[in-house]
């Protein structure tokens, strides 16, 4: 299975989340259930760490999960160039790397 492609933009200072349904090959829901969903943003030119998102299994066998940013941690990020990507680490040893994709990253004037 190959990872899909979705790219990004999160505005700074603000929360930030997006739902999405992860399938398999043949289109049907990827069960979640014995699996751990991470995922980070870094940055392209040298691969630093800029944010750990944080994932909720929704609908578990629906393969349905929401990625999301806290205010504190989009207020942090830098304009930059980055790129994230989301795995699924099986209870039996296995990776699935099942989402990837750039991220702009937009700077807002309201800084307080």
């Amino acid at each position: 299975m190959s990872a899909g492609t979705f790219n990004i933009t999160i505005e700074k200072r603000s929360t930030f989340s997006f739902e999405t349904t992860f399938t398999q090959a043949d289109n049907s829901a990827l069960d979640l259930t014995n699996r751990t969903l991470v995922g980070e943003i870094r940055r392209n030119f040298d691969n630093a760490l800029e944010a750990t998102f944080t994932i909720v299994k929704t609908n578990a066998l629906g393969g349905i999960a929401t990625v999301s940013l806290t205010k504190a941690q989009t207020t942090a990020l830098t304009e930059n160039e980055c790129s994230y990507d989301v795995f699924a680490d099986h209870t039996d040893g296995t990776t699935l790397k099942l989402l990837t994709g750039s991220v702009t990253i937009v700077k807002n004037i309201t800084s307080a």
